[in-house]
């Protein structure tokens, strides 16, 4: 198995967040076996947590305020671009093994 980086690239950030709601799909339909709960419960989290008025820094200090959303924030993509990035292989697999005709 390839080793994924923790953190995902800035440049990479908009196709992860383009193929989530496809992961998301397929592991809805039964699909991709190998659904991340933990990130996807993280996500939820995460949003709520950046939505909830009551922080650990309140953003009324200046600066400082913001950390704590940014860390979480991080967080959530970090996970979020390991488990897309293992469902990309998944698919793109997945999709080559259906093209291939089969003989009769």
């Amino acid at each position: 198995m390839s080793r994924f980086s923790i953190m995902p690239k800035v440049g990479e950030i908009p196709s992860l967040l383009h193929a989530a709601p496809s992961m998301l799909r397929d592991s809805l339909k039964r699909k991709y076996r190998k659904t991340p709960w933990g990130t996807l419960t993280g996500g939820i989290f995460s949003i709520l947590y950046i939505l909830n008025p009551l922080d650990l820094i309140p953003e009324a200090l200046p600066i400082i305020g913001i950390v704590d959303d940014t860390l979480v924030f991080g967080v959530f993509l970090a996970l979020l671009s390991r488990d897309v990035k293992k469902y990309l292989l998944w698919k793109s697999s997945h999709e080559k093994s259906n093209s291939i005709p089969k003989k009769t």
